[in-house]
């Protein structure tokens, strides 16, 4: 199976459980820790008056906490799962939204973002991480900011069909690559998130 194939199956599963409004729609135990990964996310520089891309955008969650804590975002919401962003249109009918692969986006954007759309486990989670660092800086004029869940996790907080990366591992995988890297694990214990400056 593609690694596509699994995350559409492993997104089909949710969309049939949760509601649309629930956070676990998208994989996420909580409006609460979703909207802490947002907040640490783009606090990778001051935002307003910047084109944005939400990669995974699921069901479009990201739009409405930017609207809200910056001023004149362009924003751009792409998922692969095609049922996500329908019910992101759902939710948002003035957002913009795509069924889109990484892989195929072609416009720049100042900054782009991944919260949470790297975590499942697939067949060689290393090489997949690497593939996808190498799409966001192709199309990523000044910052690249994704969350990862962690390995430093708790054994009993963990869920089999997801992926904990060593954060360690990241960070020197980012560095090797790029000049200014940062890496953020003070928020959840479960969690970090990498900034990439270009």
């Amino acid at each position: 199976m593609t690694i596509k194939k699994e995350i559409i199956k492993f997104f089909d599963l949710m969309i049939s459980s949760y509601p649309i409004d629930s956070s676990e729609v998208i994989g996420w135990s909580s409006k609460d820790t979703q909207l802490i990964r947002f907040n640490v996310l783009t606090q990778i520089a001051d935002i307003s008056l910047s084109s944005v891309l939400d990669v995974g955008c699921g069901v479009g969650d990201f739009l409405p906490f930017l609207n809200e804590n910056f001023s004149a975002v362009s924003y751009q919401g792409i998922d692969l799962h095609p049922k996500m962003v329908q019910l992101a249109y759902k939710k948002y009918p003035d957002g913009s939204f795509a069924e889109l692969e990484l892989q195929n986006c072609n416009r720049l954007y100042d900054y782009v973002f991944v919260s949470g759309a790297f975590n499942l486990l697939v067949e060689d989670n290393l090489r997949y991480i690497t593939d996808q660092i190498t799409c966001l800086d192709r199309v990523a004029k000044k910052g690249i900011a994704f969350n990862l869940l962690s390995s430093y996790a708790n054994s009993d907080e963990r869920y089999p069909s997801l992926y904990y990366y060593n954060p360690l591992e990241i960070f020197a995988l980012c560095k090797n690559r790029y000049e200014r890297v940062i890496l953020r694990h003070d928020y959840l214990d479960n969690d970090f998130t990498i900034y990439i400056y270009k």
